[in-house]
């Protein structure tokens, strides 16, 4: 009887299989090579994206802050390595019936603002009323003739100011004030205007060249003649961290009639093999405000 050959068994050697190792190793280093550029480059930009967005959102607000501040109520001071930047924000406004046009300031319906005697409270809006969500309340501040800092009787930020009063009631178009600091002590607005305001606001940014500064904003205090940290009793909320750096400034220009307010910020990640392993994002925006009183 005839024995059929014996199949041998197929299989690979332990050379063969370290031989396949080295191989793959050799082609997964090559790929990683190729790669690695466009994955870090990824991870970069989305990392600067990321800082792009925290810093636009922030000097939007601000900037859409401070477009509607009291004429000449922006102002700029730093202390330490913390830069501030106040202004008084306003709600609405209007025309008010003035006794220069002749009317009766104690002349029922239709009252005139009084600038000469401190207890006639009561005056007529002329023209329409401001309607929700800009609705006159109780409360409200209420601000003639705002000329800044240094300016007597024009200055809202002072002391017992001169050129702003509360709203004490409102009854249709007929406004009556807690008091009338008006009287014989400020200039009537040559247009005849009042500004109705909120109290105070604070943009307060600590510069931190390690980028762990923060940029916060401070509402809910009270005035102060002399502009400084409002922390103390004042309400926060945080509008960036990671904060390098910001630069703000105020210029007003000769006649007072315009000034234009300068934001920058700076915003910092981390990033290995960078300059003090860090990378910066800085942005910059420009706002007119109108100082017409």
């Amino acid at each position: 009887m005839m024995r059929l050959p014996r199949k041998r068994d197929h299989g690979f050697t332990l050379v063969e299989a370290i031989v396949v190792i080295v191989l793959t190793s050799i082609l997964a280093g090559i790929m990683v090579l190729f790669i690695r550029n466009p994955v870090q480059s990824y991870v970069d930009s989305a990392g600067r994206a990321e800082l792009t967005d925290v810093a636009e959102i922030a000097l939007r607000r601000m900037a859409r802050e401070i477009h509607g501040a009291v004429p000449n109520s922006v102002r700029f001071t730093t202390s330490g390595s913390t830069s501030f930047l106040e202004f008084i924000p306003s709600k609405a406004g209007g025309r008010y019936l003035s006794e220069e046009d002749g009317a009766d300031t104690t002349q029922q319906p239709h009252p005139a603002l009084s600038f000469t005697d401190a207890n006639a409270k009561t005056f007529e809006v002329i023209g329409p009323m401001p309607q929700a969500p800009y609705a006159l309340v109780q409360n409200d501040i209420v601000i003639i003739s705002n000329f800044g800092t240094g300016f007597t009787d024009g200055d809202a930020y002072a002391n017992n100011a001169s050129n702003r009063t509360t709203v004490s009631q409102i009854n249709g178009k007929v406004i009556t004030l807690a008091s009338n600091p008006f009287a014989a002590r400020v200039n009537p607005s040559p247009s005849k205007r009042f500004i109705v305001a909120g109290t105070p606001v604070t943009f307060a940014c600590v510069n931190d060249p390690s980028g762990k500064g923060v940029l916060r904003r401070y509402w809910g205090y009270g005035f102060m003649a002399t502009q400084g940290d409002p922390a103390a009793t004042a309400q926060m909320a945080l509008l960036a961290d990671n904060v390098v750096g910001c630069n703000f400034s105020v210029q007003a220009t000769a006649n007072r009639q315009t000034a234009l307010v300068g934001l920058a910020i700076a915003l910092a990640r981390a990033k290995p093999g960078a300059a003090n392993g860090f990378e910066t994002v800085t942005l910059a925006q420009q706002i007119h405000v109108d100082n017409t009183p």
